[in-house]
């Protein structure tokens, strides 16, 4: 048997299952498993936020991922929710929240644009063309989201470019189904909504015979003055063509809906989510071009790496091919494994020297009993020594040791005979 062989059969026979052991007990402890449920936290229920994250759901289910959806007042009540640990995922208005007041808290991706609807009763304005600025505000009772809501939160910004303070403005905090509700009555001269087009809720909106929709002529201003909007035309008719919603084209303005996460999220459920993400856009079917989202452009939250690098180059080779929770296992094997293979290179080069010291060892303590037994006989000429000679030898001939070393073993063999000869002369 050569060095190789025999190191080979040491490593195989005293560290192979040492390794398997640690390795997989490493891997199940020190390397976290994904959850298998998570929560998002989104809007009101007539709201798309909210009929996002339901769709949403249903694609992470195909990966035996559960989502729990939960309904809030509003993109606050959601950046609050991510800080303190309430929720895992949530979805963020543009312009609402700073990352120095949520440290932690990053983007995912921009997931579709919301549009700025400002709805009123014509009676309440009697210019001819209606409401086209909100300067025009002052003085009516108005909605414009609860407390703790995006919409509230960007209206106030919006007034406040206008030099209108809270008190020149009658705020009636309703919810945008509550809201439709006194513009019907003629409780509320006006009322803002931020949504996408889809909503239900904007819907039922549109679809009130009455109302109408401000159609910004300072538009490009506000795109100007804050960085997180921009001017869109809507088309006459492109919501609804039979009903004719709406009944002209609007330029109104458009923000961005952000989907965030909390850090204490594990990192391989990036991947699935964003794949949840662009199936949900797909099924949605919302106005906008393909390809425009999901987006890492229209948000000042810091870009998760691994959502940045996904919107780059797409899932990876094994996430195209294997189904997540092979995935995660491959991963976290992987994780695991090339570090402790980095370790035991190095050890495993030391294997020889451990070798040599173990032969070195075992021929060292026969040699040291031979050598006291030499030194015993030779000053006691009466000393009977054959019994414990014969026990030495009969250790030296059972040692084992590689062949690289059978030298070392053929020597204290010798040295034994040597011995014996050396006493019978005496």
């Amino acid at each position: 048997m050569d060095q190789n062989s025999s190191t080979r059969r040491f490593a195989l026979i005293y560290g192979l299952p040492f390794l398997l052991m640690a390795i997989g007990i490493a891997i199940w402890l020190w390397v976290p498993v994904p959850q298998k449920q998570i929560t998002i936290t989104t809007g009101a229920d007539t709201g798309l936020y909210y009929r996002f994250a339901q769709q949403l759901a249903l694609e992470l289910k195909k990966e035996k991922i559960e989502l729990k959806v939960q309904t809030s007042a509003g993109s606050l009540e959601n950046l609050q929710r991510l800080q303190n640990h309430q929720a895992q995922l949530a979805i963020i208005q543009g312009g609402v929240g700073k990352s120095t007041d949520y440290p932690g808290i990053e983007a995912l991706a921009a997931i579709f644009d919301e549009q700025v609807w400002v709805f009123y009763r014509p009676h309440s304005f009697k210019d001819k063309e209606g409401l086209t600025r909100l300067t025009q505000l002052k003085g009516r009772k108005i909605a414009m989201g609860m407390p703790g809501s995006g919409t509230r939160v960007l209206a106030e910004q919006l007034l406040s470019l206008n030099q209108i303070q809270n008190q020149e403005v009658q705020i009636i905090d309703r919810n945008a189904k509550d809201a439709l509700h006194d513009l019907k009555n003629g409780h509320l001269d006006a009322a803002i909504l931020v949504s996408g087009p889809q909503a239900p809720i904007l819907m039922d909106y549109l679809k009130t015979p009455g109302l109408q929709v401000m159609s910004f002529e300072q538009a490009d201003a506000y795109a100007l003055r804050l960085s997180f909007l921009k001017k869109v035309t809507v088309p006459r008719g492109v919501i609804d063509l039979p009903a004719d919603l709406p009944a002209k084209d609007l330029h109104i303005l458009s923000t961005p809906a952000v989907l965030a996460i909390h850090p204490d999220l594990h990192p391989a459920l990036i991947t699935p989510i964003m794949r949840a993400t662009e199936a949900t856009l797909e099924h949605l079917d919302l106005l906008q071009k393909d390809g425009d989202f999901p987006s890492a452009q229209g948000f000042s939250w810091p870009h998760n790496a691994d959502a940045s690098y996904y919107l780059k180059t797409g899932p990876s080779f094994l996430h195209r091919h294997l189904p997540f929770w092979t995935v995660v296992w491959i991963e976290r094997a992987i994780r695991l494994i090339v570090p402790l293979i980095a370790i035991l290179i190095p050890l495993i080069n030391i294997i020889p020297t451990l070798i040599r010291m173990r032969v070195d060892a075992l021929t060292g303590a026969v040699y040291k009993q031979l050598r006291e037994l030499e030194l015993k006989a030779l000053k006691d000429p009466n000393y009977v020594w054959r019994h414990e000679w014969d026990q030495l030898q009969a250790k030296a001939m059972r040692l084992k040791v590689p062949k690289k070393f059978s030298a070392n073993v053929y020597e204290l063999r010798m040295y034994v005979d040597m011995i014996r000869e050396k006493l019978e002369q005496r």
